[in-house]
């Protein structure tokens, strides 16, 4: 009787062999930027770009969304705002938000406040579907704010020690760790190479499955060291050979697949910097502070 007890016990205590895994989508936007390369009144183009695509992400259903930052181009501009704020609230789904470099002025403790007071959180950290996913706030990083970084890479080891052994962990940030390889050539759109090691095998410790980031404009997909590093496009105007759009991620019993979809009826725009973008195409544009262009 305590043998059929114990194997009782046991039996409750594991998964169902065989237990049905249901599948599920969720989207990553970025780079709404509301108002960047927009001269037009009242942001319409900007408006006209996110609106479209709210439309059509509404379409894919996800379960939740995440928008990986640059919400607006200035974020001191009171009909940017407004125009992000009634649009996002057209989504349907959950959204769960971080910061771009264009949602602060430099990171400062008092740009950090401002930035707290309009959005609420820098960060995030929720599970669904035996998956976890953890977003975290890469001006501090970038910009050397050196508290700042410190207590927030406290809480996201943190964050990753108690997912660890979930069935996915995906991590989100702005600016991309890398985007296409782990000895490109530092940039502003891209983290130096001190930080890319340290960050990376901070990931790696705790079986992080796929890091998605946004900033550049333009989408990449590579990866390093077992990690699969996304970067979408954005939702406002797009750089070199990107497109507005968004990035589906399907998640399954088996795995997941992403997917970068352009927004349907959108016409891409092409800014004119005289001479193409300096440096070249991953990320070279003007200004030489990490993330303080696009």
């Amino acid at each position: 009787m305590k043998r059929l007890s114990l194997l009782f016990l046991l039996c409750a205590w594991l998964p169902a062999a065989g237990q049905s895994f249901e599948p599920f989508t969720f989207v990553q936007m970025s780079d709404t930027q509301i108002g960047f390369m927009d001269r037009s009144p009242g942001y319409g183009q900007s408006d006209s770009l996110m609106m479209a695509a709210v439309a059509a992400v509404n379409a894919v259903d996800p379960a939740f969304i995440l928008l990986t930052g640059d919400l607006v181009n200035d974020p001191y501009d009171a009909v940017q705002d407004s125009i992000y704020r009634v649009r996002l609230a057209d989504l349907k789904a959950p959204v769960h938000i971080i910061p771009g470099n264009h949602d602060m002025k430099g990171f400062s403790e008092e740009e950090h406040a401002h930035y707290m007071s309009m959005r609420g959180s820098d960060r995030f950290s929720f599970r669904s579907h035996d998956c976890a996913f953890i977003g975290f706030d890469s001006n501090c990083i970038l910009d050397k704010a050196t508290e700042f970084e410190a207590a927030q890479k406290a809480w996201l080891e943190a964050e990753l020690a108690a997912a660890r052994g979930s069935r996915h962990i995906f991590v989100f940030l702005h600016c991309p760790i890398i985007r296409e390889a782990i000895d490109e050539r530092v940039d502003n759109s891209n983290f130096p190479v001190e930080k890319r090691e340290e960050y990376i095998g901070l990931f790696k410790k705790y079986g992080v499955t796929a890091v998605f980031a946004g900033h550049t404009h333009q989408e990449y997909d590579c990866v390093y060291d077992g990690i699969r590093f996304i970067t979408a496009g954005p939702v406002g105007n797009a750089l070199g050979h990107g497109k507005p759009g968004y990035e589906v991620v399907r998640v399954t019993a088996d795995g997941f697949t992403a997917e970068y979809v352009p927004t349907p009826g959108v016409k891409v725009r092409r800014p004119s910097f005289g001479g193409g973008f300096p440096g070249g195409r991953p990320g070279g544009f003007p200004g030489g502070r990490p993330g303080r262009t696009n």
